[in-house]
């Protein structure tokens, strides 16, 4: 199953019932305009293969629960403004944080 939003000029906060979507293995949500922080929920997504929330205008810390998506192969998450550092929890997962 897929979700795929990117382009949309979205606003506001990512829904944090988006983590109820247990099934996902395709989350793109990436150049729109979402705010806040990433929701913890997301880290129930653990079928994902691929996450991307890039260029938006996340704030906040990378929640540790990400670390629960064993399978994800990339998280795209530059072009945001995060603050702190990636959380150990994340080590297994390749966190892009710069464009490539």
């Amino acid at each position: 199953t897929h979700l795929s939003v990117q382009n949309n000029a979205l606003v506001g906060n990512l829904p944090s019932e988006l983590g109820k979507l247990v099934g996902l293995k395709l989350l793109y949500v990436f150049n729109n305009q979402l705010t806040g922080t990433i929701p913890t929920e997301l880290g129930n997504l653990t079928k994902l293969t691929k996450l991307s929330l890039r260029d938006n205008e996340f704030t906040g810390q990378i929640p540790s629960e990400l670390g629960n998506i064993d399978g994800v192969e990339n998280m795209f998450l530059y072009g945001n403004s995060f603050t702190g550092t990636v959380p150990t929890e994340l080590d297994h997962i390749n966190v892009i944080l710069t464009p490539p």
